[in-house]
């Protein structure tokens, strides 16, 4: 056997050392540490350990003896863990239950930090009472007061090298009262890659407590999360700094619970954190939070029952294949932040439903929120989409139906691109849409059907484009309140009172339109209302037309459009008629 193989058969047969508190022959983990080669496997007996770690070894893996009973590691002041390698340099820790009990020492620089709640301000851009954010920078402020540091209150913390954890139980429950502090369960800084699988990291359920705990805090290092669920943490389960050097974080099958603060919060200019497959439920904040011009793809999870079920804020996430239920306000909220511009993507989720406000609320100046292909937006308790506040969306094949406000509600100084949806069955207008500053709007090539109230609603608006849509079934096909509407080449029929109604002042261009089979009147102009009303097909209503008052321009209107049936113009209008 040559030198070669040696190595090879001691790298095989690993140094293999047991830690017992009672019979030894190691009688703490830091001892047999210490006293272990690199690449060493130490098996520790169950039983209460409460002296802090350092593994500062490559290599090492920490393990039970035996398949029954529980190892606890308790300590009351920094790291319970410190894992503090280089490199490549590896660990491992299996089946472990760490935890911290937290001391009042060290504590005044963070509570001077924490004063007036001055880090939840700036880490969540909110108030306590879940007000409007601050005009501050809402996502650096936190990471960068906080530092990482080797001698931070923390259950574990991954200060270089890699981490791997496999079945280990974190605990912040038993902390005690006088502690204030912030408390990570997992702290990784810098470089530091760590992999979690099927780990549990618990908070405290406690209203008393004070301690602000984090599940897991990262701070530009690279963090794998399978398997593992993390819940009841006071500010917030996940926390994740990243940046496009990173290679990796990515958050896959946990379950994200229970947390306040937030779920999830992402920050980092053009890193891609991706979260699949989670189930992210009953946090008292967003589910998911995206910060400023972050990437994150966020795809196969259920988000419920959470403030908000996702929130961005100028960034570019990508939201694809998700079900986002019965979140207590907006199911995807998208705003701005000092008009950086947000482009996120909300593409073939399988629902956005049940929310108690809008399933999807956008706002914001330079808001170019693109909403596309989802399979249904429906059940909201306030409107399946909404846009105001500046935003220019893009609203393309989806099916938004049955929300009990409007199926897509465009407030003033809003607008949007609304093109090949189905949109029926709300019980407010399918699309309603005005206001001060309202243009650019096109809705085209849209199925609007089935709605309550009006298929379109328009009021106080300027010029949009209303092109190639069937509007069917629904109480009023188009209603035109003081707006000036192209309406064009659309179908109009078999609504349950009028075609197109135009009111007030309103000055639309209608052309073209086939209007037929409604049961009230297929065209209603009313008012001061008159326009450029040229080469309609209308027929088979109850009532083909109506023009409520003498206007110069409607003197032509029956001989510019071919209407056949009852028509009721004023008397003046009678020699044209002849």
């Amino acid at each position: 056997m040559n030198h070669q193989d040696n190595n090879v058969l001691k790298g095989a047969l690993k140094q293999q050392l047991i830690v017992d508190s009672e019979s030894g022959p190691y009688k703490t983990i830091q001892e047999a540490i210490d006293r272990a080669e690199p690449n060493t496997v130490i098996k520790i007996a169950p039983g209460l350990y409460s002296s802090n770690i350092v593994i500062n070894k490559p290599g090492l893996r920490l393990e039970p003896k035996e398949k029954v009973g529980d190892i606890i590691l308790v300590v009351s002041s920094q790291p319970t863990v410190l894992v503090d390698l280089v490199g490549d340099q590896r660990c491992t820790l299996i089946g472990l239950k760490i935890s911290h009990s937290g001391t009042s020492e060290e504590v005044e620089e963070l509570e001077k930090l924490i004063e007036g709640q001055e880090i939840a301000k700036h880490l969540f851009g909110g108030h306590e009472d879940g007000g409007p954010g601050l005009e501050s920078n809402p996502d650096e402020e936190f990471v960068s007061k906080v530092p990482i540091e080797t001698n931070m209150n923390c259950v574990v913390l991954l200060n270089g090298g890699k981490l791997f954890m496999e079945e280990c139980f974190i605990a912040l429950n038993f902390i005690v009262k006088s502690f204030k502090g912030i408390l990570p369960g997992i702290a990784i800084n810098n470089g530091a890659e760590a992999q979690l699988n099927r780990c549990e990291i618990k908070g405290t359920s406690s209203k008393s407590q004070d301690a602000k705990t984090i599940g897991i805090f990262i701070k530009l290092g690279d963090l794998i999360v399978k398997d593992c669920k993390v819940h009841n943490h006071t500010y917030g389960g996940i926390l994740v700094q990243q940046s496009p050097t990173n290679k990796i974080v990515r958050i896959v099958s946990s379950k994200i619970l229970q947390n306040k603060k937030v779920g999830i919060h992402v920050v980092g200019a053009d890193a891609v954190p991706q979260i699949e497959k989670c189930r992210i439920e009953n946090n008292e904040g967003p589910g998911i939070k995206v910060g400023i011009g972050n990437k994150a793809k966020i795809f196969g999870n259920e988000i419920k029952s959470n403030v908000v079920g996702i929130e961005v804020l100028s960034a570019e996430p990508s939201i694809f294949d998700n079900k986002i239920d019965k979140n207590f306000t907006d199911g995807i909220l998208t705003k701005v932040f000092e008009q950086l511009r947000c482009d996120c993507r909300i593409r073939s989720n399988q629902t956005i439903s049940g929310n108690k406000e809008n399933g999807i609320h956008c706002t914001g100046q330079n808001n170019y929120t693109r909403i596309e292909d989802n399979n249904f937006i429906g059940y909201n308790k306030k409107a399946g989409i909404k846009a105001d506040t500046e935003s220019r969306i893009s609203i393309l094949k989806n099916k938004i139906s049955k929300n009990l406000g409007q199926g897509v509600l465009l407030v003033e100084t809003s607008s949007a691109v609304i093109e090949k949806n189905e949109i029926s069955d709300n019980i407010k207008a399918n699309i309603a849409l005005g206001g001060a500053n309202s243009v650019d709007t096109f809705i085209v090539e849209n199925k609007i059907l089935g709605g309550r109230c009006e298929g379109i609603f328009l009021i106080e608006c300027g010029k949009c484009w209303i092109f190639r849509n069937t509007i069917a079934e629904n109480n009023d096909g188009i209603v035109c309140i003081t707006a000036v509407p192209v309406i064009r080449l659309n179908n109009i029929q078999k609504n349950k009172s009028n075609g197109i109604m135009i009111l007030k002042d309103s000055r639309p261009e209608i052309l073209e339109n086939n209007i037929n089979d409604n049961d009230g009147i297929g065209l209603f102009i009313r008012d001061k209302s008159h326009g450029k009303i040229l080469n309609n097909v209308i027929k088979s209503n109850e009532i083909e037309l109506v023009v409520e008052r003498r206007n110069p321009s409607l003197e032509s209107i029956v001989q510019e459009n071919k209407i056949s049936g009852d028509i009721r113009i004023p008397q003046n209008y009678d020699c044209i008629l002849q």
